[in-house]
């Protein structure tokens, strides 16, 4: 059982991949649809321009980093498609803590950071279709009676890497170092605005897409986006510093118990 369930829980280790594996710009797609909330424009009426603009590409990219690591909490809400897969983000990530859903060719995983554990939980739905995949009737009967409507609490140091990976969509400046690390060159392809912030936009020497990157208060990230065609789509940054509201659960289930 608990071979399946690690397997189960594999697809959100893709999602990851999918995610980070090439880096910022990497040739990530999307269809247009959001997984979600829609990121909403940072106030910056009243902020000076930081200047990010007249500096070069890898520049811009360093700044960006350095805030976004400063900062205390971020939104990051998108969808993005690669090799068939469609994947989207909805999370709220903080130093302290992280709530938020991961979707996978339409299935959702809720995600919960609390002291360092993640706890993830899938619909019963979802999770039965999971397991039929891998496993006779019974077999999937039985897991879905015992995990049920439960949270699965993943042990700190998991022996499986693809359990470890389930927590990286927790770990704010990890997860935002794998997104804004560029894989290649970028380029400053002039200025314009996201949601209404004034951005600078970075071009990959690849073609594959661009970040935004805001030109007002601190240099955050506020949008990556594929190139037009299969690389289209976006994933947004918002609401930086905002409240994270996050407890850990109290129905859960400690995967390294199950036998």
């Amino acid at each position: 059982m608990e071979h399946t369930l690690k397997r189960t829980l594999a697809v959100s280790a893709t999602a990851l991949a999918l995610l980070t594996g090439g880096g910022l710009l990497a040739g990530c797609g999307s269809d247009s649809s959001a997984s979600g909330t829609t990121a909403t424009a940072a106030d910056t009426t009243a902020q000076a321009s930081n200047g990010v603009e007249k500096l070069s590409g890898q520049e811009i990219v360093t700044k960006s980093q350095a805030a976004a690591n400063s900062a205390s909490s971020v939104t990051v809400a998108g969808s993005v498609a690669m090799s068939g897969d469609k994947v989207g983000l909805d999370l709220t990530l903080g130093d302290k803590g992280t709530t938020g859903n991961i979707t996978l060719n339409g299935m959702t995983i809720q995600i919960r950071v609390v002291d360092g554990t993640t706890y993830v939980k899938l619909d019963p739905k979802d999770l039965a279709k999971v397991v039929a995949a891998n496993a006779s009737g019974a077999v999937a009967d039985q897991i879905q009676s015992v995990v049920g409507d439960k949270w699965l609490k993943i042990p700190a140091d998991p022996s499986n890497a693809q359990l470890a990976a389930v927590g990286q969509f927790g770990d704010k400046n990890g997860l935002i170092k794998q997104l804004l690390t560029p894989q290649g060159d970028v380029t400053v392809a002039g200025t314009g605005d996201v949601n209404g912030t004034p951005v600078v936009n970075l071009d990959s020497s690849k073609g594959t897409g661009t970040l935004s990157v805001q030109t007002v208060g601190e240099p955050y990230p506020v949008r990556i986006a594929g190139a037009k065609g299969s690389n289209s789509g976006h994933i947004d940054f918002s609401n930086w510093n905002g409240p994270v509201d996050v407890t850990a659960p109290t129905n859960i289930l400690d995967i390294s118990a199950l036998g």
